[in-house]
């Protein structure tokens, strides 16, 4: 098996050490700056982790929000960052087919997810539920498809247990770092931030010097369902000629290939936003 020289990053934010409250991933309120912090040391963790391993080149995508929450001078030296928006994959930017594993740091579960820290997918206002070919999908199985696509490798994810849990279902035997244990949707228990960046830089090192590399993807032509929080959502979603209206809330789509129907994803939920 081929040694793991090159990797990509998805970094979220709510899945992040410690962070329980949307006011902490929001850069409108004042937990924000606390919160860019810790997700600054759960990146650098991985990095470490990464490096000890003998990997040459970290690529990482900012991946929250507006998705410019890491402050250039607080990542790791090492890292070439993908940042701002909006950009095609989005919280994928940059992945191909050149990358030996994708790494996921920070996520959390699909929306609906009992005892999920902040679930959601994608958009939690405006998105009740994505189906890929009849099943129900939130980010990370999102991602690791497209990462599929590109015949890379979805090895690692941290974040907390419903999320792990989440991703050993899409790609079994891959290794995770559950860094917190929810009560609710907005309360956990939660490791020290110290102890979650040592557990996050020892499972990234297993992972890439392990051998469970699964591919996950997904069959071609790709059938896309969304269903929306509201009707007046799906009212301007559904002008997309891609798309058919199932319902009051739901739209539907066949695609050719995996990249064309994710980014048609994403402009549903940009113009179902607007609304």
């Amino acid at each position: 098996m081929s040694k793991i020289e090159r990797i990509f990053i998805s970094i979220d934010m709510e899945g992040i050490s410690s962070i329980v409250d949307g006011k902490e991933t929001n850069s409108r309120e004042n937990a924000y700056s606390y919160g860019r912090k810790l997700m600054a040391g759960d990146l650098n963790a991985a990095v470490e982790g990464a490096l000890e391993a003998g990997v040459k080149e970290i690529v990482a995508a900012d991946a929250h929000g507006g998705k410019r929450n890491l402050l250039p001078e607080d990542v790791h030296e090492a890292v070439k960052l993908m940042r701002g928006t909006p950009r095609p994959f989005s919280m994928m930017t940059g992945i191909n087919e050149e990358f030996d594993a994708a790494l996921y740091v920070g996520y959390h579960a699909m929306k609906g997810t009992m005892h999920g820290i902040l679930s959601h997918t994608i958009s939690g206002g405006t998105v009740d539920g994505v189906f890929i070919n009849g099943t129900e999908m939130g980010e990370f199985g999102l991602n690791a498809a497209l990462a599929g696509w590109y015949n890379v490798p979805s090895i690692f994810l941290s974040g907390d247990k419903a999320a792990t849990d989440e991703a050993e279902r899409f790609v079994p035997g891959m290794t995770t770092a559950t860094v917190k244990w929810a009560a609710s949707r907005s309360s956990a228990t939660c490791l020290h931030p110290n102890k979650s960046r040592k557990l996050i830089r020892q499972k990234v090192k297993e992972a890439i010097e392990g051998n469970k590399r699964m591919i996950f993807s997904v069959n071609e032509p790709v059938n896309v369902k969304m269903k929306f929080a509201r009707a007046s959502m799906c009212d301007t979603a559904s002008l997309m000629p891609s798309f058919d209206r199932l319902d009051g809330r739901t739209i539907n789509g066949e695609f050719e290939d995996y990249p064309t129907a994710t980014n048609a994803l994403r402009a549903a939920i940009y113009l179902a936003g607007a609304a």
